[in-house]
């Protein structure tokens, strides 16, 4: 089963994955945007998920099979 944590995780590889290809002035938003989600995904598995980052991991994710 795939947790909030795996999520978030997931959506901050797929954001450094993209960061060199992002220009104009959504550049250099990728790099903070996913150690954002990385310290989110670590304060899921302390505290619970924070449902802002969620929704913005399920966001870059795109629809679950």
């Amino acid at each position: 089963m795939t947790t909030p944590a795996d999520e978030m995780r997931a959506a901050a590889w797929a954001l450094r994955d993209v960061a060199p290809l992002v220009k104009g002035p959504l550049a250099g938003l990728a790099d903070p945007l996913a150690a954002w989600l990385d310290s989110a995904a670590e304060d899921a598995e302390q505290i619970g998920a924070d449902h802002r980052a969620l929704t913005v991991a399920r966001q870059i994710n795109g629809p679950t099979p």
